[in-house]
């Protein structure tokens, strides 16, 4: 994205949020370097991945990781107009959506997350733009696409994942721990949720079509997906950083879960206890950490 900015000539100043940083600590390194430094060479990110991968993990290391930056940024699928590859948070969004859309059909409604607390839920699908698909119609086009793009990344994002594997044995045992925190962690975590979306639109295909079994045994391989993310997040746990995965409200990779479990028994029994009809991630997101924050503010004069 800052590539698009410095094409631009977007660059008398740069104003940043910093709300996430411990994940994308190589991000904001980037960031700020191209805005302490001045614009870039005539290879700037193949410059910088080997410069990062040399510094925080050794010259041994730094080539194959380099090259594993790379890869890592060209796996995920592509959505939209300007290109937006999909994010960890789009892969749970996007499946819970489904998910209700599946059980309860439309409307479905938003809770508005950072709005004024007057603000009332939104009926999903009417925003600015106009009438947008709802309901079946919707889910009849998000289950082809799903599985088609995420089809398709999950080859990528398996390579990534075995490279990145090869290459933790070139780590240095004392930053090990970073590597599983800033490398194995977000690959894990972008390639099972990857894999979750797939397999949840396949299991509501093969439900649609009752073959009940098929949607049964997709729904396990994704719920050893969600294993695979919390052990690869308990990893990247170390030291002052334990419990950090808690506060995991914006991705919403536990509720994502929790929904699976129940469209798991939906598919069997419909008149099972339902998910209320609401998108609430986002309020619930800003919920804690509003209360997190209390009255407290940064001073910025």
């Amino acid at each position: 994205e800052l590539g698009r900015y410095i094409k631009a000539g977007a660059t008398n100043y740069f104003l940043v949020n910093t709300s996430d940083i411990r994940p994308v600590s190589m991000s904001i390194r980037a960031v700020m370097d191209a805005v302490w430094k001045g614009l870039p060479g005539d290879h700037p990110s193949d410059d910088f991945y080997q410069q990062w991968s040399s510094e925080e993990f050794g010259e041994k290391a730094a080539s194959k990781l380099a090259d594993l930056y790379k890869e890592y940024f060209n796996a995920p699928a592509h959505i939209g107009e300007p290109v937006h590859e999909y994010g960890d948070q789009f892969y749970h969004t996007q499946a819970r959506r489904m998910m209700l859309t599946y059980m309860i059909d439309s409307p479905l409604y938003a809770i508005p997350s950072q709005a004024p607390k007057w603000q009332t839920p939104r009926v999903l699908g009417w925003g600015l733009g106009g009438n947008q698909a709802v309901g079946k119609t919707w889910l009849r086009d998000a289950i082809a696409q799903e599985i088609k793009q995420c089809g398709e990344a999950q080859v990528r994002w398996d390579a990534v994942w075995k490279k990145a594997q090869e290459i933790e044995a070139l780590i240095p045992a004392e930053r090990l721990p970073f590597y599983h925190a800033q490398v194995i962690a977000m690959i894990a975590i972008n390639r099972e949720s990857n894999r979750i979306l797939f397999l949840i639109a396949r299991a509501m295909e093969d439900a649609q079509r009752g073959n009940t079994s098929e949607a049964h045994q997709s729904i396990r391989q994704a719920l050893a997906s969600f294993d695979e993310i919390q052990r690869a997040e308990e990893a990247a746990e170390y030291d002052k950083w334990k419990h950090w995965y808690r506060g995991d409200w914006l991705t919403g990779i536990p509720r994502t879960r929790q929904m699976l479990e129940t469209l798991s028994r939906f598919i069997d029994d419909p008149e099972t206890s339902l998910a209320p009809p609401i998108l609430w991630d986002g309020w619930e997101a800003y919920y804690h950490i509003m209360h997190y924050e209390g009255e407290r503010s940064a001073e910025v004069k």
